[in-house]
Order: C-alpha cells, then sequence, then structure tokens
C-alpha cells in the first residue's frame, strides 16, 4: 500500500516531557507527532509521557532507532522498545470518529461527517474529522479555546484573526464562522497545512482562511498579514513563552491573545512572561489539568494589571 491509504504509527513512552527543540526535531523526520501523558499520579501531574510517530511510509526500524537514541539519550531520556503498527487512513479516521463523537462546547457544535443530520439549532457547527492533524475538539486545550471563543464572541469584534500551530484549523475556522473576520492559520507541518486547508474548505470558510506552512509568528507571510485583533495560540508553555515578543509585535494593541496547551501549574510561568510584555490577563479557563488564558496587549503608556477572570466552568 502506498500514498495515505496507510499510517506507520512508532509509539514510545519516556519519563519526562522532551524540550521544544527534541519535539520540533520529530515533526521533522515524521509526517506528524502526537505527545500526551501517559501516567499520572494522584495529583494530576504526568509521571510519564507517550510520544507516537507517524509515517506514510514504513520507516526503518534500526536507522530510526539510531535516531532517537541520539535525539533522546542527549537529554537524559532512556528509549524503550518501538512497537510499529500500520494503520489503515481510513480506519483510523472511523475509529477515532466513532469513539469521539459530536462534541458541544458552548456555542459550537464539533462533529464528524456521520453526524451532519444530528447538528441542533442554534449553534456554529464546526465539521472536522478526526485524523493526523491535532485538534478535533476533544482535548481540554482545544475546548478551552473554543470557550475563550465563546467568551469573546460576546465582547469583540475582531478583523484579523491569526491561529498558530493550527492543526487542523478548528480555531480559524471557528473564528471565521463567529465573525465576519479574515484569518491566517499556519502550522510548521505541512500535513496539517493540508488538513486545515480541506476543513476550511469544508466548512466554507476557505476565502476567510488563508492556511499557510511557516514557523508561526516569524513566517513572512503571517507578518505581511498583521498586525492582529486576536492572536490563537493551542501550544506547549515554554514556545509560547518563547513567542512572546513576536506574539507582541503581531497583536494591536487593545488585541487579545487565547494561549493553551499548557498545564494548570505551568500557566503562572505563561503570564508573568506575557506580562512583562504589556500584557494584562482577563480570562482564566481550566479544565481537568490544563488552562487556558485569555490576555489583552495593553498600550505603551499602560502598566499590566494583575487581576484575572478565573473559570472552571463551560456555562461561565
Amino acid at each position: 500500500m502506498a500514498g495515505r491509504s496507510a499510517i506507520w504509527r512508532v509509539g514510545f513512552v519516556v519519563d519526562r516531557l522532551p524540550p521544544p527543540t527534541v519535539v520540533q526535531a520529530l515533526e521533522e523526520r515524521a509526517e506528524a507527532v502526537s505527545v500526551f501523558a501517559h501516567e499520572v499520579n494522584d495529583e494530576l501531574e504526568p509521571l510519564s509521557w507517550r510520544i507516537d510517530l507517524f509515517f506514510t511510509e514504513m520507516p526503518d526500524a534500526g536507522a530510526l532507532r539510531r535516531e532517537l537514541d541520539a535525539l533522546l539519550q542527549a537529554q537524559g531520556v532512556a528509549l524503550g522498545e518501538l512497537p510499529t503498527t500500520l494503520v489503515l487512513e481510513e480506519e483510523w479516521v472511523r475509529q477515532a470518529t466513532a469513539q469521539r463523537g459530536p462534541l458541544r462546547v458552548g456555542r459550537y457544535f464539533v462533529h464528524g461527517a456521520v453526524d451532519r443530520g444530528r447538528i441542533p439549532p442554534d449553534v456554529i457547527a464546526l465539521e472536522i474529522e478526526a485524523g493526523l492533524a491535532f485538534g478535533s475538539g476533544e482535548h481540554e486545550s482545544t475546548r478551552g479555546c473554543l470557550l475563550a471563543l465563546d467568551w469573546l464572541a460576546r465582547r469583540r469584534r475582531p478583523r484579523r484573526v491569526l491561529d498558530v500551530g493550527t492543526g487542523s484549523g478548528i480555531l480559524a475556522i471557528a473564528a471565521a464562522k463567529t465573525w465576519p473576520c479574515r484569518a491566517v492559520a499556519v502550522d510548521i507541518d505541512r500535513i496539517a497545512v493540508a488538513v486545515a486547508a480541506e476543513n476550511a474548505s469544508l466548512n466554507g470558510v476557505a476565502t476567510r482562511v488563508s492556511v499557510v506552512f511557516g514557523d508561526g509568528c516569524r513566517s513572512l507571510l503571517v507578518r505581511r498579514a498583521g498586525p492582529y485583533d486576536l492572536v490563537l495560540a493551542n501550544i506547549l508553555a515554554d514556545p509560547l513563552i518563547a513567542m512572546a515578543p513576536e506574539l507582541r509585535d503581531g497583536l494591536r494593541p487593545g488585541g487579545h491573545a487565547v494561549l493553551s496547551g499548557l498545564l494548570d501549574r505551568q500557566a503562572p510561568r505563561v503570564i508573568r512572561a506575557f506580562l512583562a510584555r504589556g500584557f494584562h490577563p482577563v480570562r482564566h479557563i481550566e479544565l481537568g489539568r490544563w488552562s487556558t488564558l485569555v490576555l489583552r496587549r495593553g498600550a505603551r503608556h499602560e502598566r499590566s494589571a494583575r487581576g484575572v477572570g478565573r473559570s472552571t466552568s463551560p456555562a461561565d
């Protein structure tokens, strides 16, 4: 079998979260990468992490093993067995969609093709099939971002939106279906770019969502399309902190940033980094052990306020 009809998955477990440089190196080696907590303690802190690498052709097990050993051992991470599984892409999507089912998040209804006949009235429907690109609505970080958009929709009307690390494109699509805005969705994963573009077309917003391949706020196309009224970034804590200067430069004064992909215990560190760049935290959504932050960029003469509204309820 060739092409994208078959997916090879290589999964392994490590005892610590690899730094962003390692994750980026893995993304350059594989078609797509998934990183998530494998085991947690009683306080829901990760004890180990599972990493899945996805390939459209069967990888050379020996060469891959040597590359991973060199990459991870430099970080003091031991690598165990590397089981490889062949999954038909159609079966992958079918199983993932069946396990997920439709999802209601605020005003949004996230569903697959099989649930088109079950869309309730008075919702914003987002048709996103489960697949290789992250972001089909079920993860707490994606849900937190959708809740943040739901909250902002009652208060703001952005005209230009940027979605950094777009994955499936769900957040850019949600923004384009919430407001009459133009959105730029950027990702460093070429499969994610293709998937996001396909999803934008499927949801009828392809003329207002531009999907580009690039390194977030550093991308020339992203910079040229700015400044933005709203920036969405559902990525990891360390990359969020690292991109704070570029994100501030790309956001209009008074514009908002929605940041997610961080654990609750990481939120204070991210908030401090953005406070130092003149941001005001205005909303903190907690779902399980994951946090989503809504911050506003202040004008030059404004001082950052430290008060922040906190929500653990989707209804708030």
